[in-house]
């Protein structure tokens, strides 16, 4: 893990190698559950540097374009193995990033050169419900999107989508019904 920290930080590595390095926070995390905490504070930070970094990329540019789509699909996955490494004994450690990964879906969900898998990947939110339960209830009352967002993946000719969709949705309606 701080290899993978220090080449994140590493100004001369190809841009290619961060998606798939925050893919694998996500599979660390899931790996070794509550003992990801020790990482926790340098991660999350990095992760949320790296998605605000994505709202502004260049759009316009065709390897740029592919690059942010990558980039929003591995700090999704970072998330997800996070959440769901913490979900049996340390999940309220997320409590304070919650806002932030919703803000994060929003802007991925009104930013229209995603592609299907970073909208897949947006179903993190129903790990985040999954994980944090209750606690967050007043996050989904207080945002909208979500349900635009999931209507979106259930017009989806990927039944895979439609199965991720489906299950974000019951876990976000248990929060809400809790």
């Amino acid at each position: 893990m701080s290899n993978l920290l220090k080449d994140l930080s590493n100004p001369v590595l190809h841009r290619c190698v961060k998606p798939p390095i925050f893919s694998c926070f996500g599979d660390i995390a899931l790996a070794i559950g509550e003992h990801f905490e020790k990482y926790i504070q340098y991660a999350l930070p990095m992760l949320k540097t790296t998605a605000e970094h994505c709202v502004s990329l260049d759009a316009s540019d065709e390897d740029m374009l592919e690059y942010g789509n990558q980039l929003r699909r591995g700090i999704f996955e970072a998330y997800s193995g996070i959440l769901q490494g913490f979900k049996s004994s340390k999940a309220d450690l997320m409590l304070p990033h919650a806002t932030h990964l919703l803000q994060f879906v929003e802007s991925v969900f009104r930013y229209k050169n995603r592609d299907e898998a970073v909208t897949k990947a947006a179903a993190v939110m129903g790990d985040l419900a999954d994980a944090l339960g209750p606690n967050i209830k007043n996050l989904f009352r207080d945002c909208t999107f979500y349900i635009d967002l999931l209507g979106e993946c259930l017009q989806s000719d990927d039944d895979q989508l439609k199965e991720t969709a489906t299950w974000t949705q019951g876990m976000i309606g248990r929060v809400m019904v809790s």
